[in-house]
C-alpha cells in the first residue's frame, strides 16, 4: 500500500467504545420498535380471537401471521450465508465491504430464527387448527384408529366424506371441484412418505443444525485469516474458505429447495413448482443483500472516516448494479413459473394462482410487480441514482418492503378469509415489525463485537480507490 493511501484514510482507533457510539442508537431504537409490534400483533390477534366466528380460522390465522414475519427474516440470515459463501470462493472488494453485516446476519438466523422456529414447529403438529393441510390431514387419517385398521370399504367411505366436506366448506364454485379425483389418494401418499409432522419438524431443526455446522467452520477459518500472528497459517485458513465455500453452496441450494417446499409451498396441497425455490431465494438474497448495504450507508452517513473514504460513489454503482441484477433475476424466475402454469394449465396447479388474484390479491400482485421490477429496475440503470446514498437507500429500503408483501402473499391466501375481519392484514405487519426489531437488536448487538473492516484485506480497497 503506498503512502499515499495510507495518509488518505484516516486512523481510526476500531475499538468496541467506537462501535458502542455507532451502533447503540440503531440498536435500542430497534428494541423498541420490536416491542411495540410484539405489543401489536398480541393485541390484534387477541381482537382477531375474539371476532372471528370460525372456532379455527381465529387459531390459525396468528400463526399464519406469524410465519410471515419469521420467513422475511430467516431469508435475511439465508441470503447472508450465500453471499459470504460466494465471497469466500470468488474473492472480490464487494464483499469486503458487505462482510461484517453478512457475518452478524448469519449469527442472528441461529439467535433469533432458530429458536422462534419453535412457534412453527409447535403449528405443525397442532393437527386440526394447523396452518398446514397436512398436519391436518395426518390428523384425520389417524383419528379414528384404535388398535385395528379399518375395512378397506370404510377407508373409501371415510375418504368420500372428506372429499363431500371439503366441497361443501369450499362452495359448488370451489376451485377445488375440478382437481384430479384421486386427490385424496395422493395426500395420503404425501402424509406418510414425506410431510408428516414429526418428519417435518425434523427436519426443520437438521436445517438448522446443517446451516449452524457450517457457519461454525467458516467463520472460525475467517477469524484465524483475520486475527492469526502466523501469517502461514492465517494464509491457510483464508486458501482453504474456499473449499468451504464451494461445498456450502451445494448444500445451501439443496436445503433451499427443501426449505421453500417444508415451510411455504406445502401450504397448498397441489401446488408443486421447480421455480418456487429459486424465487425464494431471489427474495432472500435480494433482502440481505438490501438490509446490509443499508447498514455501510448508515456508517458512511454517520461521518466513520474509514466507510466515508472506502466506500465512495464509484463503489456504491457497483454494490447498486448488483441489486438490478437480481432484480432482473425476480421478475425472469416469477415469469418463468407463471408461463409453466398457464401453458400446462393443469387443475393441480391453477388455484395456486386463482386464489392470489381473488379477493383483491389481484391489485396486491400488480403494485408488487410494478414496485418489484420496473421502478427498481429504471432507477438503478442510471449511475446518478446509484452514487446517491438518498436513493440508494430508499430503493433498498423500498425493496424490503415489497418483498415482505411478496411473502405475505404466497402465505396468507393458502387459508380463506372470505368471512374473516380484514385487519388480517395488520397481524402480518406487526409479526414483521415485532420480529423485525428483534432481529434488527441483536444483528447491532453482533456488528458491535467485531472491527467493521476486515484489517488484512483493507489494501484491496484503498489501492482500487487511488487507482493502483
Amino acid at each position: 500500500m503506498s503512502d499515499a493511501a495510507a495518509n488518505h484514510t484516516p486512523v481510526v482507533s476500531d475499538t468496541p467504545e467506537h462501535r458502542k457510539a455507532l451502533l447503540d442508537g440503531p440498536q435500542k431504537f430497534a428494541l423498541r420498535v420490536g416491542l411495540i409490534g410484539l405489543i401489536a400483533f398480541l393485541i390484534l390477534s387477541g381482537i382477531y380471537y375474539g371476532a372471528e366466528a370460525n372456532e379455527t380460522a381465529k387459531v390459525q390465522q396468528p400463526f399464519l401471521s406469524f410465519l410471515s414475519g419469521w420467513m422475511f427474516w430467516t431469508l435475511v440470515g439465508l441470503g447472508s450465508l450465500f453471499f459470504l459463501l460466494v465471497q469466500y470462493v470468488t474473492g472480490g472488494r464487494w464483499g469486503i465491504l458487505l462482510r461484517r453485516p453478512l457475518e452478524s446476519n448469519c449469527r442472528t438466523l441461529f439467535l433469533v430464527s432458530l429458536p422462534l422456529f419453535l412457534v412453527v414447529a409447535a403449528t405443525m403438529i397442532m393437527g386440526e387448527k394447523s396452518i398446514y393441510w397436512w398436519a391436518r390431514h395426518h390428523h384425520h387419517m389417524h383419528h379414528h384408529v384404535e388398535g385395528e385398521a379399518k375395512p378397506e370399504s370404510d377407508a373409501k367411505k371415510e375418504k368420500t366424506q372428506i372429499a363431500a366436506a371439503k366441497v361443501a366448506k369450499h362452495g359448488d364454485d370451489s376451485i377445488f371441484n375440478n382437481i384430479s379425483p384421486h386427490l385424496e389418494v395422493d395426500e395420503d401418499e404425501k402424509v406418510n412418505d414425506l410431510l408428516n409432522p414429526t418428519f417435518t419438524v425434523i427436519r426443520g431443526f437438521l436445517y438448522f443444525a446443517a446451516f449452524g455446522l457450517l457457519i461454525f467452520v467458516m467463520l472460525k477459518k475467517a477469524m484465524t485469516a483475520e486475527y492469526h500472528d502466523n501469517l502461514d497459517v492465517a494464509r491457510t485458513a483464508r486458501f482453504s474458505q474456499r473449499y468451504v465455500g464451494s461445498f456450502g453452496l451445494f448444500v445451501f441450494a439443496i436445503f433451499m429447495t427443501w426449505i421453500a417446499t417444508d415451510w411455504v409451498m406445502s401450504l397448498e396441497p397441489t401446488f408443486t413448482s421447480s421455480m418456487f425455490p429459486v424465487i425464494m431465494f431471489d427474495n432472500a438474497a435480494v433482502t440481505a443483500y438490501a438490509v446490509s448495504l443499508l447498514t455501510l450507508l448508515y456508517l458512511k452517513r454517520k461521518g466513520e472516516p474509514r466507510f466515508a473514504n472506502l466506500f465512495p460513489a464509484t463503489e456504491q454503482i457497483h454494490l447498486g448494479s448488483l441489486m438490478l441484477a437480481f432484480t432482473l433475476a425476480w421478475t425472469y424466475f416469477n415469469f418463468s413459473q407463471y408461463m409453466l402454469i398457464w401453458i400446462g394449465n393443469l387443475p393441480e396447479e391453477i388455484p395456486y394462482y386463482l386464489k392470489r388474484t381473488r379477493g383483491g390479491w389481484g391489485w396486491y400482485a400488480s403494485l408488487a410487480v410494478l414496485f418489484h421490477f420496473p421502478i427498481p429496475f429504471l432507477l438503478l440503470l442510471f449511475r446518478r441514482v446509484k452514487s446517491s446514498p438518498n436513493a440508494l437507500r430508499n430503493i433498498s429500503a423500498m425493496l424490503l418492503v415489497v418483498v415482505f408483501f411478496d411473502e405475505m402473499w404466497w402465505i396468507q391466501p393458502s387459508m380463506s378469509h372470505e368471512h374473516a375481519p380484514k385487519f388480517y392484514v395488520l397481524m402480518d405487519v406487526a409479526a414483521w415489525v415485532g420480529i423485525g426489531g428483534a432481529w434488527m437488536f441483536v444483528f447491532f448487538g453482533q456488528l458491535k463485537k467485531h472491527p467493521l473492516l476486515p484489517a488484512r484485506e483493507m489494501y484491496l480497497l484503498e489501492a482500487y480507490h487511488h487507482g493502483h
